[in-house]
């Protein structure tokens, strides 16, 4: 599912990235109808444009992947595999909570490469694929000139994040189970 939930969202995802970190071109207060036009007049062509939107997509897939398996281990492992049944939504808002955050720190460092690359509209983080650098080749890159501050820069606002859309996440999750499960009992 994350592929095509990628293909609608890079897009957008690539926009709000160099909103925030101010890449060139990019300023305080532009619309995001602007911005969009800006991402898609980058090259020489409109297919460059649409190209540039989609930068980082591979990246935002290999973040996806280990960030919702690390997550949904960690609620089952935390709602004791309990699976179908018993677990409340407010233990739910809980666990999704502590997973959420738990996947989010992990997986930092990824989310550290795809924005970097994301918010380059010049596409510098391509030299480094046009250099031979692999994906683990870029991470070890940053370790390496930035250290562990450079792969964990931002953990706290994300660990924020986590917390609220996990709660949110899995609670919503958990009373649904339950209100789909008396629907179908009731019909029995």
């Amino acid at each position: 599912a994350l592929p095509p939930y990628w293909l609608i969202r890079n897009p957008s995802e690539v926009v709000k990235t160099r909103l925030q970190v101010g890449a060139e071109g990019y300023y305080e207060g532009m619309s995001t109808v602007d911005a969009f036009r800006l991402a898609l007049s980058n090259g020489n062509s409109t297919s460059d444009g649409v190209s540039d939107l989609y930068q980082g997509y591979s990246e935002n897939v290999l973040y996806g992947f280990p960030a919702d398996i690390i997550k949904f281990v960690a609620y089952d492992t935390l709602t004791g595999g309990k699976g179908k049944k018993g677990v409340s939504p407010v233990d739910g808002a809980v666990f999704g909570a502590m997973s959420t955050a738990f996947a989010q720190v992990l997986t930092t460092p990824l989310d550290v490469l795809r924005n970097r690359i994301m918010a380059d509209p010049k596409n510098v983080a391509g030299a480094d694929e046009a250099a031979g650098l692999s994906y683990v080749d870029r991470l070890v890159k940053i370790a390496e000139e930035e250290g562990m501050s450079g792969l964990f820069a931002g953990t706290s606002p994300r660990i924020a994040k986590a917390v609220l859309s996990g709660a949110i996440q899995f609670a919503t999750y958990e009373e649904t189970k339950q209100k789909m499960s008396q629907f179908f009992m009731r019909r029995q």
